[in-house]
């Protein structure tokens, strides 16, 4: 059975994001879904010109939105 509080994702589609850790990955949510154990997660498309268009997936614990 699914976690309610786990189901309200923190981002939406067409949010831009970045992911903070690590290397930089600038790009806007195109996908949000749950995981079989019910986790939310967010696949977001790159914006960057060098690789535009390439898809990543990440937990809201990886990425924060962008003020642009």
């Amino acid at each position: 059975m699914y976690n309610v509080e786990l189901m309200l994702p923190k981002f939406k589609i067409e949010d831009k994001v970045e992911k903070v850790n690590g290397y930089k990955w600038p790009g806007v949510v195109v996908s949000v879904f749950t995981t079989l154990e019910g986790k939310v997660r967010y696949v977001v498309e790159c914006t960057v010109p060098e690789v535009a268009g390439a898809l990543h997936i990440y937990s809201e614990a990886q990425i924060e939105r962008r003020n642009e």
